[in-house]
């Protein structure tokens, strides 16, 4: 603890505690009338506060009366100084002091002047040896020159580097990858012209069917939490790649192993309803890919008689995809439908069976309703607005209709 004592009046001790930044005053005793009657004014509580503001306030301001003083006096003697130095200056340098002989040596007719512009001015010796531009020797004259060789005329540099056509300059690079790529993009166009030549009159079509299709179920049995894996290129039970894509049902109240939907995709025209045509390839389907339900999909109608949609029995629905996929759309969820219904029935688990037959039933007189429709307008080649809004309500109610069956499903008491 560092120590400092003022021995006056009393022998008063001052100590100071940098670590804890506190002041301690010790044997302080003040003989003064008006300093007396101030702090007998203030009450006993509040005289040891005051006093403690009475010493800050007055240890500051006397440290500001001190700082001004040092400062008063300082102007004094720079004034002082000022004065002498004037004095001196114009006993050296005659009646105008300074002033004269700096405007002697600086001023327009001054020396500095007349020195710099003999060096400087119109004629003066660096105008003519540097800064002449049309003389060829002086620095300003080769930099004149040097530009000039890079930028003017066609022997110049800058024009040789924008010449398209010579054979190391930039611009000819930049133009020959231009046409590299260009001779490129033109072959991508040509091969994907003749690719889809190609696959419009070979199989290969199929496969562009069917990644369409496996977009489209992906997208319509999201909702149920359904999946949908296509199995194309795999063997089955059988050993056989009958059966494109396998849907397994997602059915909280179904106990056991998930039923399957087995999708069937078509392509052409000639296409058969019978055991030895479709039929037999929905039945094999069914076995090689362990399923409950098939549905065969074709890219258009099969025929008048068939329509865009048709159920055949209790296990197999073959419908068109159309232009929207709306046919497909039915019999998935028909084909779901028909799946829970019968698995809730083994389980006696109370449904309105015959409501939803009945919604099943309308939706495909809809769907039939909305082929005729479509049909009329290709054979007329008209549109209608009558005629489209008639088509966009019957959509929309088979849709709703779709809702409700899947609603009465999932409401059934368990």
């Amino acid at each position: 603890m560092a120590k400092a004592r003022l021995e006056e009046q009393g022998h008063c001790e001052v100590i100071l505690s940098p670590k804890t930044r506190t002041v301690t005053i010790k044997r302080l005793e003040m003989q003064d009338q008006e300093f007396y009657d101030v702090i007998s004014d203030k009450k006993e509580n509040m005289r040891a506060e005051f006093i403690t503001k009475a010493l800050k306030i007055g240890s500051i301001a006397l440290q500001d009366i001190a700082v001004v003083e040092k400062t008063d006096y300082i102007k004094r003697e720079f004034q002082r100084l000022c004065d002498e130095l004037d004095r001196v200056l114009m006993q050296q340098l005659g009646e105008e002091g300074m002033h004269g002989e700096l405007d002697s040596i600086f001023s327009e007719k001054g020396t500095l002047h007349q020195c710099l512009d003999r060096v400087f001015g119109i004629d003066g010796k660096l105008v003519r040896d540097i800064l002449d531009m049309n003389n060829k020797k002086s620095p300003i004259g080769q930099l004149r020159e040097t530009i000039e060789s890079y930028f003017v005329g066609k022997e110049s540099q800058v024009y040789g580097m924008l010449d398209p056509h010579a054979k190391d300059s930039p611009l000819c690079c930049l133009r020959e990858e231009l046409m590299k790529e260009l001779g490129e993009i033109q072959t991508m166009i040509t091969e994907q012209v003749a690719r889809k030549g190609i696959i419009d009159i070979t199989p290969k079509k199929g496969f562009v069917f069917e990644e369409t299709l496996e977009y489209f179920l992906l997208g319509i049995s999201k909702s149920f939490g359904d999946s949908v894996e296509n199995v194309s290129t795999e063997k089955g039970k059988l050993g056989e790649k009958k059966g494109d894509f396998v849907i397994v049902i997602n059915d909280p109240m179904t106990e056991g192993k998930p039923p399957k939907i087995v999708v069937e995709a078509k392509t052409g025209t000639n296409l058969t309803l019978t055991q030895k045509g479709l039929m037999g390839d929905l039945d094999g389907a069914i076995q090689n890919r362990e399923a409950s339900f098939a549905i065969g999909v074709a890219e258009s109608v099969f025929s008048d008689t068939v329509g865009c949609y048709r159920e055949f029995g209790k296990d197999k629905i073959v419908c068109a995809f159309g232009d929207d996929g709306l046919p497909l759309e039915v019999a998935y969820k028909v084909a779901r439908a028909r799946i829970l219904l019968s698995l809730h029935r083994e389980s006696k688990k109370e449904i309105d069976t015959a409501s939803i037959c009945g919604i099943i039933d309308k939706i495909g007189n809809d769907l039939s309703a909305v082929q005729g429709i479509k049909s009329k307008l290709t054979s007329i080649a008209t549109t209608s607005d009558k005629i489209k809004e008639d088509i966009e309500k019957l959509q929309d109610n088979i849709r709703q209709s779709l809702s409700e069956m899947q609603t009465l499903i999932r409401i059934a008491p368990t």
